[in-house]
């Protein structure tokens, strides 16, 4: 009996013919070989917090029975999770051992897996995306074998690939995350216009751990925010523009208004530029827009498919809400992005095909390689996932 299911805005709806909750990796692998006899495409939920079609309706796998803390190194800081866990279930967790993740995003409903799958991430010019924080993974392939991926060696390779692959390669299903000693955060919001926003800019973003800032269309105001380590360690509210907490509290906003968004990193030297281009769009051809522009910084790093990858970036998400129209407006953000040879955020709306990634990422024709010899009948394909990697 085929059963409905849609992801958190409500763009994607499938009518699915299996979905499925293992409880382990044993019962996880009789689902794929199952999958495998009956030639389903199997896909992984994780928390539907993307906005992409990533799902099928054959067989839909939830790992939300296969959450939860498994090991933890405090020592050699380290902890490793079933990849259903969701970040916003971890922070006590490794709170008690007196570990953190190094950096967060701003939402933190998604599971640990989908979020670094996806390439998720915050902001801070010296930090890297989610993804970057794995030390090792284990990813079981379409025929039910498990496989660990530890990055040694000649595994480093696999490791860069199967951190951000949004279940191409396989179904990851545990993973150990490199941790810091837990801190405390000191939150603070201000507001600036965008003439002084972009005079100050440079020197906020070298002065602060985190910073980025929403550009309301309406006001045509640039709303900071900025994070910091404090020596403060204790929860502390200090006015309605600052506060001090745990680091994992003060990391994600409330997000209950749903909406769809589309995101892209451009060069961190163009990042400004970018941004002025899309706010004349924006005035000039979408002046009901009401939803922010969302502008963050990142640091390099070497997974193939990171939209980060090699290349110090800026990222610029912009936003409607769910029961509107977003396509027109969407589509004018990215004809600007594709100006600026911007790579997608892989979670987030997008027009890019084959030979658009042929074009602006480095390592894609490589990724392409390694996930043919995960899975070369492409059982974690659908049709949306086969325009991305070229296959009929």
């Amino acid at each position: 009996m085929k059963v409905d299911w849609e992801n958190w805005s409500g763009s994607q709806i499938h009518k699915v013919k299996e979905k499925k909750l293992p409880h382990s990796e044993d019962e996880l692998s009789e689902i794929l070989i199952q999958a495998a006899n009956q030639e389903h495409t199997v896909r992984t939920i994780g928390s539907g917090h993307s906005f992409v079609p990533f799902w099928t309706d054959d067989t839909l796998i939830s790992l939300d029975n296969m959450k939860g803390l498994i090991d933890c190194d405090p020592e050699n800081k380290l902890a490793t999770f079933w990849a259903g866990s969701k970040l916003n279930e971890i922070g006590d967790v490794l709170w008690r051992e007196g570990l953190a993740m190094e950096n967060m995003g701003d939402i933190d409903r998604q599971s640990i897996a989908g979020a670094v799958s996806t390439g998720t991430h915050g902001t801070g010019q010296g930090l890297r995306n989610i993804s970057s924080q794995i030390d090792s993974l284990h990813l079981m392939e379409a025929g039910g074998q498990l496989r660990s991926i530890n990055g040694a060696g000649s595994q480093k390779e696999l490791l860069d690939a199967a951190r951000v692959s949004f279940g191409s390669l396989g179904i990851i299903t545990q993973l150990t995350l490199k941790l810091v000693p837990a801190y405390y955060l000191h939150e603070r919001n201000w507001s600036l216009s965008v003439e002084a926003c972009g005079e100050n800019l440079e020197n906020l973003i070298n002065e602060n751990r985190h910073l980025e800032f929403f550009w309301d269309p309406q006001a045509d105001r640039c709303l900071m925010k900025s994070l910091n380590v404090s020596s403060q360690n204790e929860e502390k509210k200090i006015s309605e523009s600052e506060s001090v907490g745990r680091s994992y509290r003060i990391f994600p906003t409330d997000r209950d208004l749903r909406f769809n968004e589309t995101e892209f990193t451009v060069d961190a030297e163009q990042g400004w530029d970018c941004f002025l281009e899309i706010r004349e769009l924006i005035q000039k051809k979408h002046p009901k827009v009401r939803w922010p522009l969302e502008y963050r910084t990142l640091k390099a790093d070497t997974a193939l498919l990171s939209s980060t990858t090699q290349k110090d970036s800026v990222t610029i998400s912009a936003h409607e809400g769910h029961q509107r129209d977003y396509q027109y407006y969407f589509s004018d953000v990215e004809g600007i992005f594709r100006q600026f040879a911007a790579r997608p955020h892989w979670g987030k709306i997008h027009l890019y095909e084959y030979g658009d990634f042929q074009r602006v990422m480095p390592q894609f024709q490589r990724f392409c390689e390694i996930r043919k010899q995960f899975d070369p009948r492409g059982r974690f394909l659908n049709p949306f996932l086969k325009r991305i990697f070229g296959i009929d």
